[in-house]
């Protein structure tokens, strides 16, 4: 197998300004984009022998003699026309910018496919005999928008912005195409009015911010009200008996209304200088509405025949804060300067659904009222602590659906409940755990658990510098977030056995977590196999609140630790200036996830656990001027 990239790449950025009056610039600028990509791939087969003698060639799967070529291309244009007018005059400042924007982006990929070629050699289709298979596809769209924006100060006093753009997108239909965004913002510095002089000695700025502004979303449709014919369907049954039969389909019932996606944000923000500024503090509080949300828009009876149509009908919003401190400022140590400085800053949001259509409210869809994030499971009560305690549940309790797995089990450990296993707990009484009809008012035993979205993102940083001595460091992490180890790639770092029995890798430690006689307070259940492995009526694979992981973290993420030499050593050997440092990154990390081999950072990102993780890095360096 061979594969090879080639790629060209066009960049072209142009610009220049019109000064029509002593006031007014007028400004054109356009900018090409043009990317062609070339991939070649070459598959050979090969030969094996399983006994002496007989020599066979390997055919199967993706194994074939075959080569492919896929071209790509991708072209941009972009055209800005804009004047911009500045005037100021007895403390009044104001500026004004209108113009508008066309882009245009084209993008098409050909993929072409032949087998049989009558060298291993040469890779073309010069030399294949086989059949060939071509496919392409093509996607373009076009933009205009028109825009304009006003900004006036007095005296950098009170300070006003309001713009606004109208902007049309060939992904929607004509008479849904346009739409308009307009923002506006305001700021008051109250440091700079009469009234706060005898408070200047302590506040160096104080400053109220207020705005509210909307942007729109076009990604939301492409192309998605045109009804499309598919002609490439293959029957699974012939007419002839000898070829399969093509049959052409169109696609699911479109909305004819779709537009684009709004998204507003309201926000107010505080800016607080003090000390000199040498405290300085931020925050804001913002609202954000997005409105016009593509999604289901009907409940239709299964005869209806096709998928239910999407439109611009479900709304969310957002609420959150940001918050950031910071400190610098020196003072003499051993007669010589030492200047540090400390910042922190802290944010969070919850966001929920204000409007959808799901009027039975089922948990596995989206509904009105839902927080986004949250997981549902169940209430495990512990794990059984004998074999008595484990009868008598099973007699009463039909729990099939989580642990019909252990009903089937025929390791050692047996079919049925034992001690050691998983008890989950009856919430909703009715002696059989089950989540019910799945919905919100009736969950039957699941109830919401968790939340996997982070909360509480901080990040604070700190240094100093004496006597040619530099330090800094910078920690960054979440203070709260929820996940559950999924039954898939993930699971054999985190369930080892549990989701697989023949794995080959199993943490050294780890059957010192693992349930036995001697044991018994263990964090997980009696060992048994597959338990944790995609698939339902599984104790571990049913996701519940013993094994829901706090993947919070705090994570040294840089820290770097430097000297500069004095430059009356440096300058004998005609060197201005330099500096030996030591620069580390992702040095340690905090977190209280029950595994040391998982990383709460990558876990939160990739579900699957199928990136990297973090590395450590160590840098040593020099920096010399001349």
């Amino acid at each position: 197998y061979r594969r090879q990239r080639q790629m060209c790449i066009r960049d072209s950025s142009n610009q220049f300004d019109i000064t029509i009056l002593k006031k007014l610039v007028v400004t054109a600028a356009y900018d090409y984009r043009q990317r062609d990509r070339l991939y070649k791939y070459r598959n050979n087969t090969f030969e094996y022998s399983r006994q002496q003698g007989v020599v066979e060639t390997f055919t199967s799967g993706s194994v074939e003699n075959s080569y492919r070529e896929i071209h790509q291309t991708y072209k941009g244009h972009n055209v800005n026309i804009y004047g911009t007018y500045e005037n100021s005059w007895g403390g009044h400042n104001l500026k004004i910018t209108a113009g508008g924007q066309y882009e245009d982006y084209r993008s098409t990929s050909l993929d072409a496919k032949q087998t049989d070629l009558s060298s291993d050699d040469i890779d073309s289709f010069t030399v294949a005999t086989g059949p060939i298979t071509l496919s392409q596809s093509i996607t373009a769209y076009r933009t205009l928008g028109f825009f304009g924006r006003v900004n006036y100060d007095y005296k950098g006093r009170y300070i006003f912005e309001a713009s606004a753009r109208g902007d049309g997108s060939s992904r929607f239909e004509s008479d849904h195409r346009w739409g308009f965004f307009p923002s506006a913002s305001a700021a008051w510095r109250i440091s700079e009015e009469s009234f706060f002089t005898p408070a200047r000695d302590i506040v160096d700025n104080l400053k109220l911010r207020l705005s509210v502004g909307s942007l729109g979303n076009q990604q939301v449709s492409n192309y998605a009200y045109i009804e499309q014919i598919s002609t490439d369907n293959q029957m699974n049954y012939t007419f002839d008996g000898q070829e399969k039969a093509f049959y052409a389909n169109v696609t699911d019932p479109l909305s004819s209304g779709l537009t684009w996606e709004t998204v507003t944000t309201y926000d107010v923000g505080l800016d607080i200088g003090l000390l000199n500024n040498r405290l300085n503090f931020t925050g804001d509080y913002y609202i954000r509405d997005t409105k016009d949300m593509l999604t289901t828009s009907l409940t239709l009876p299964s005869v209806f025949g096709a998928n239910t149509p999407k439109a611009n009908c479900a709304d969310l919003r957002t609420k959150g804060w940001e918050i950031s401190l910071s400190w610098q400022d020196e003072f003499q140590l051993a007669g010589k300067p030492f200047s540090y400085h400390v910042s922190a800053s802290v944010g969070d949001y919850i966001t929920k659904i204000t409007k959808y259509h799901n009027p039975d409210r089922v948990i596995s869809d989206r509904y009105e009222g839902q927080t986004l994030g949250e997981i549902w499971g169940y209430h495990v009560e512990g794990l059984f602590k004998t074999d008595r305690e484990a009868a008598e549940y099973q007699a009463s309790i039909d729990d099939k659906a989580v642990n019909n797995r252990v009903y089937q089990n025929k390791g050692p450990a047996g079919n049925r409940l034992r001690a050691g296993d998983v008890r989950f707990a009856d919430l909703d009484g009715n002696n059989i755990i089950s989540e019910g009809s799945g919905t919100v008012d009736d969950p039957g035993d699941k109830r919401i658990i968790g939340n996997s979205l982070p909360r509480y993102n901080y990040s604070f940083r700190l240094g100093f510098n004496w006597m040619g001595f530099d330090i800094s460091a910078f920690f960054q992490g979440i203070g709260r977030r929820d996940w559950y180890p999924a039954a898939n790639q993930a699971s054999f770092d985190f369930w080892g056995p549990y989701a697989f029995p023949p794995t080959s890798f199993i943490h050294k430690d780890f059957y010192s977590n693992c349930w036995s006689e001697d044991n018994r307070n263990a964090y997980f259940p009696r060992p048994r196999g597959y338990v944790a492995l995609s698939g339902t009526n599984r104790e571990l694979t049913a996701v519940n609140d013993r094994y829901m992981q706090n993947i919070r973290y705090c994570r040294l993420k840089n820290l770097t630790i430097g000297y500069t030499l004095p430059k009356k050593w440096t300058r004998k050997v005609l060197i201005e200036n330099l500096r030996v440092y030591f620069t580390g990154e992702n040095l340690a990390t905090w977190s209280p996830i029950h595994s040391d081999y998982i990383d709460p950072e990558m876990a939160a990102m990739n579900d699957e656990m199928r990136t990297y993780p973090w590395q450590k890095t160590y840098m040593f360096g020099v920096d010399v001027t001349f």
